[in-house]
């Protein structure tokens, strides 16, 4: 990686939230850009006109949501070719987050719905497709977790990168954010949680607020997803907690 890594950041199927993150870290943000010379963001410029193939690499490409039509897929693709680091920004790109919810074919089912044959008997032909990872299709060096993301943790592995090292998980459960926080536990409290199998990193920010923890920050390494769903099928029955995994697990559970 050169002195001041050349980054791109693209965003597929997603709400854009986690861009909205990057410009909340403000005077640091500005820090940052320093360090970097972003050569293609939709968000913070006008679009990009590529002078040469060299241009057209990038050191990080950062991609936040999750492709559903082929021309997402192939920009992702032709991303992977030509990116040294792919990072997910994000559930959506790093899980299909709330768009992969739905399964492939209840979505068919809905653009019929919404996309109904027109008054000339012409069929809307959807051009969506599944939604998958970023992972389904190419390699992902890393995942920057949250939905949005964590803007402190955005910071922490942007660190890290321009220190040229490779970016590390937090070793440890949302379950230490939350002793941290000072929370009760939810499930001694016999109400479902996935914080125990669920990357930190996050501060436990919505238990801290009232809510469960969905699973937005992804999978810790050796999370026991079975021995959790044993532990919570003691006082909530399945058809709840399928919900529950329903939301960030749908297209990742191990």
């Amino acid at each position: 990686m050169g002195l001041k890594p050349k980054v791109a950041i693209y965003d597929f199927t997603d709400c854009e939230g986690c861009e909205v993150e990057i410009i909340s870290l403000r005077e640091r943000f500005l820090d940052l850009e320093k360090q970097v010379d972003i050569v293609d963001w939709r968000l913070g410029q006008e679009r990009k006109s590529f002078d040469s193939a060299q241009d057209k690499y990038f050191d990080i490409a950062l991609i936040e949501g999750a492709p559903i039509t082929q021309d997402e897929i192939d920009t992702l693709k032709w991303l992977r070719e030509n990116s040294q680091y792919v990072i997910a920004l994000g559930a959506c790109a790093a899980l299909a987050g709330i768009p992969g919810i739905m399964d492939q074919e209840k979505r068919a089912g809905w653009y019929k719905k919404i996309y109904p044959s027109t008054s000339s008997g012409q069929v809307y032909k959807p051009k969506g497709i599944d939604a998958l990872p970023l992972s389904a299709y190419v390699k992902v060096d890393f995942a920057i977790h949250g939905c949005p993301v964590n803007a402190g943790e955005l910071e922490r592995i942007f660190e890290e990168l321009l220190a040229g090292k490779k970016p590390s998980y937090r070793p440890y459960s949302v379950c230490f954010d939350c002793k941290r926080a000072g929370n009760e536990c939810r499930i001694i409290n016999k109400k479902i949680c996935l914080g125990p199998i669920t990357q930190g990193g996050c501060q436990a920010i919505c238990i801290s607020g009232g809510s469960p923890c969905y699973g937005c920050f992804g999978p810790r390494e050796e999370a026991n997803v079975e021995g959790l769903k044993q532990a919570l099928k003691k006082f909530a029955d399945e058809e709840e907690i399928k919900r529950y995994f329903t939301m960030f697990y749908n297209k990742n559970e191990k």
